[in-house]
């Protein structure tokens, strides 16, 4: 969250950027009721990282959290598998590179802030 010329600046955890106005004549207008519509803009076309299910490799776990990938019914999930975490919650991570059975060296493992499963943040490699 960013605070700049009485805006506020969000971004969600899906991505999405917000800005609220947050200076005292919109504050009074919402609290009488009068609120502005939203402003949708979207990114041009083009632009921006295309994602790849391609992932580097590494041997080296020294660093970061080690997760693995495994069959739960239909459903491939993700556990971490290094000690300090609670191996029963499953990672919230990329569906497109999930492979049975493979391990991955997560730079970082964050527990959710509603608890009961983790979010995978920052680089992902394959550990081969």
């Amino acid at each position: 969250m960013q605070f700049f010329n009485n805006h506020i600046y969000i971004v969600t955890t899906d991505g999405y950027l917000a800005c609220i106005d947050a200076n005292e004549t919109a504050i009074l207008s919402a609290q009488t009721g009068t609120v502005p519509e939203a402003v949708v803009i979207k990114a041009p076309l083009g632009e921006g990282a295309t994602p790849s299910s391609v992932l580097e490799t590494t041997t080296n776990t020294s660093s970061g959290v080690i997760v693995e990938c495994f069959r739960e019914g239909s459903k491939l999930r993700v556990r971490v598998v290094c000690d300090g975490y609670n191996h029963n919650w499953k990672v919230q991570f990329p569906k497109d590179i999930r492979v049975e059975g493979a391990r991955y060296l997560v730079q970082e493992i964050r527990e959710s802030a509603t608890g009961g499963f983790y979010r995978a943040y920052g680089d992902i490699q394959k550990l081969v």
